[in-house]
């Protein structure tokens, strides 16, 4: 699991462009971060999620609106533990 984008790579983005906050390889836990994202009212997309056979293999990641994306890494950082 990781997070992605520092702040000053999200400041030189448009606020509704979509930027990668954090990305796995489960896509169960995916979709609960997805949905702790929405709980949250932060929108959240999923790249990456139908991998057939190949699910814990490649990378999922998810993603926000650019003005969501500090307060979304914040949410997030409690799945690091």
């Amino acid at each position: 699991m990781t997070t992605t984008a520092s702040r000053s790579d999200q400041e030189a983005v448009a606020p509704m462009a979509l930027v990668e906050v954090y990305t796995v390889t489960d896509p169960n836990l995916a979709e609960i971060i997805k949905a702790t994202l929405q709980r949250e009212g932060i929108s959240c997309w999923i790249d990456g999620e139908n991998q057939a056979g190949l699910s814990g293999v490649l990378n999922i990641t998810l993603r926000t609106r650019a003005k969501d994306a500090e307060r979304a890494h914040r949410v997030v950082r409690t799945f690091d533990h």
